[in-house]
């Protein structure tokens, strides 16, 4: 591949998986923001990422784009809303991918797994942010990468006027997972694309 053929490919914005984007849309499943993705299919090429464990399936939409990557990457996902999951399925098979996913049902705070990853990708319920963390990143290798999706909350990070107990909770959570991430792991990139992405070595 040539230089100009690389950049040319990092700047197409064509979707690859039309009808699961527009299922997302149609149907309000929240995705990954095109920029921040962009930026994680990015960093698995250049730091060719091969084994990658993710957080939080939903329909597979960033699934099916990290493993389009390359054909040599696997994927292992969790999801605990059976009825996402089954359609990720769906998804997986349609798109020809099925036998590089391990799919698992169940509730990412309970799961439990023996293997080894090169990448955390972590987009499931934005409160349990520092628990998925902890549970999962001593399952990656010595060079091994966190990546934590919608770190700004649509805004609401910094947002002190919110008036929902919930929201506050959330806000309140998301920021001492990300205050934490600052004190103990100061390489870590803070990067202002989509909803904000979280990238962290280990």
């Amino acid at each position: 591949m040539t230089i100009e053929e690389y950049l040319k490919q990092l700047n197409t914005k064509t979707e690859l998986f039309q009808d699961v984007y527009e299922y997302a849309v149609n149907n309000r499943v929240p995705i990954i923001d095109s920029d921040a993705l962009t930026v994680l299919k990015q960093l698995i090429q250049l730091t060719r990422r091969k084994k990658i464990l993710e957080i939080g399936t939903a329909i597979g939409y960033s699934g099916l784009h990290m493993l389009s990557v390359d054909e040599d990457i696997t994927l292992t996902t969790i999801e605990k809303d059976e009825a996402s999951y089954d359609i990720s399925k769906e998804n997986f098979l349609k798109h020809g991918v099925s036998e590089r996913v391990n799919g698992i049902l169940g509730d990412a705070k309970e799961v439990e797994l023996d293997d080894t990853f090169d990448l955390l990708f972590i987009d499931a319920s934005k409160g349990n942010n520092k628990h998925f963390f902890e549970k999962y990143s001593p399952l990656l290798t010595d060079d091994g990468i966190i990546v934590v999706d919608n770190i700004l909350l649509r805004g609401q990070i910094v947002e002190e006027n919110l008036h929902s107990k919930n929201k506050i909770k959330l806000r309140d959570k998301v920021r001492q997972f990300n205050e934490y991430i600052y004190e103990n792991y100061p390489s870590a990139s803070y990067l202002n694309v989509g909803d904000g992405l979280l990238i962290i070595s280990k």
